[in-house]
């Protein structure tokens, strides 16, 4: 995507818990993350923690931040982890001098624009039953299929509810027959015509 001899760049190897970087901390660079998966959380003035979400191998995280000061999260990584470093100068200067490489950056933000606004239109669902089953049909494949790439506590974070809450909406959507699950597998059982 971005026009960079990925083999000099650096990486990090994050062990299960470790951050990356902290809320507040000056950022330098953006990251690609090669192996694991990582969260992202924000604290709030009242001391409470919100979680705006995981991103896990494969994918750029924190892409934003390129155009911002310091970093508003904490980023922790959730597994064993490793990440390649972009910093932030060079992914700058590139995008100016090779524009032909901008678009699909932009693309990667247009994507991560649309994820938000997910988040933003699930977090207005008061009921958990509902906020679970709409958070499971944007992540499921057209048979109504996803495998759970984020452990169940980070999912409750991201839907806002607690570990205990989540769980048991779990266990009555299973019970209820909306939800088949299978370890990390879980089939959506969808309405005739969705």
């Amino acid at each position: 995507m971005l026009p960079l001899d990925e083999t000099k760049l650096e990486r990090r190897s994050l062990a299960r818990n470790e951050f990356l970087f902290r809320q507040g901390d000056k950022v330098e660079a953006i990251y690609f993350i090669e192996k694991g998966r990582l969260r992202l959380d924000r604290h709030t003035f009242d001391g409470r923690s919100l979680v705006f979400g995981t991103n896990s191998a494969g994918e750029f995280f924190v892409e934003a931040a390129l155009f911002a000061e310091i970093f508003h999260c904490d980023a922790v990584a959730t597994e064993p982890s490793r990440v390649r470093i972009y910093p932030k100068a060079t992914v700058l200067k590139a995008l100016n001098t090779d524009p032909s490489s901008a678009i699909p950056f932009l693309k990667l933000m247009a994507h991560q624009v649309i994820e938000a606004r997910q988040r933003l239109e699930l977090m207005k669902i008061r009921s958990a039953k509902d906020r679970v089953l709409l958070y499971f049909d944007l992540h499921a494949d057209v048979e109504g299929s996803l495998n759970l790439k984020s452990e169940l506590q980070d999912i409750a974070g991201e839907l806002g509810l607690t570990r205990e809450a989540f769980y048991r909406t779990l266990t009555s959507l299973e019970r209820a027959g909306a939800i088949k699950r299978s370890g990390a597998r879980l089939v959506l059982r969808r309405s005739p015509g969705t």
